[in-house]
């Protein structure tokens, strides 16, 4: 009997890091304390189903802010295109959250095929806010095969 495979993102995501980029910005850690930005995208290469979204802060405590920060993370069919795009969770970071903690959001599974993305980023809170850190999320194997997947060929 086979079991599904459960694990972080690294199991089932490979960073996009295009040729015009000098840096893996994807792969960094995140100031949500700085400006909002779009750190990049992660390219499904086994099927899965996302179920939970976090945040751990790394190098700097989340403080300062009377509307806290959110990384979010969005669903991309097609990499670097916003088109179809759909977000899967947005976590939010409370001020006062030290380093070394995590700040969660399980959400409801949400299906990856081969070749969609997962794009990463985040709004700045309002006040004067701090905080750094990575994000993470977890995914369970889907059952699919290759020969189901449209966007897969045998080489």
């Amino acid at each position: 009997m086979a079991y599904p495979d459960k694990g972080s993102h690294l199991n089932f995501f490979t960073p996009l890091i295009t040729l015009a980029q000098n840096a893996a910005e994807v792969l960094k850690e995140q100031d949500i304390g700085a400006a909002s930005a779009d750190h990049g995208e992660l390219i499904c290469v086994r099927p899965c189903s996302v179920v939970q979204c976090g945040f751990v802060l790394t190098s700097e405590a989340a403080s300062g802010t009377t509307t806290a920060p959110t990384v979010i993370f969005t669903k991309r069919p097609t990499p670097l295109s916003a088109t179809g795009e759909a977000v899967v969770a947005t976590v939010t970071v409370a001020s006062g959250s030290a380093i070394g903690k995590v700040t969660y959001e399980n959400n409801t599974p949400v299906k990856f095929n081969v070749g969609d993305s997962m794009e990463l980023s985040h709004t700045v809170g309002v006040g004067t806010p701090t905080g750094q850190g990575v994000y993470y999320f977890i995914c369970v194997e889907d059952s699919e095969v290759p020969a189901n997947n449209s966007d897969m060929v045998a080489g």
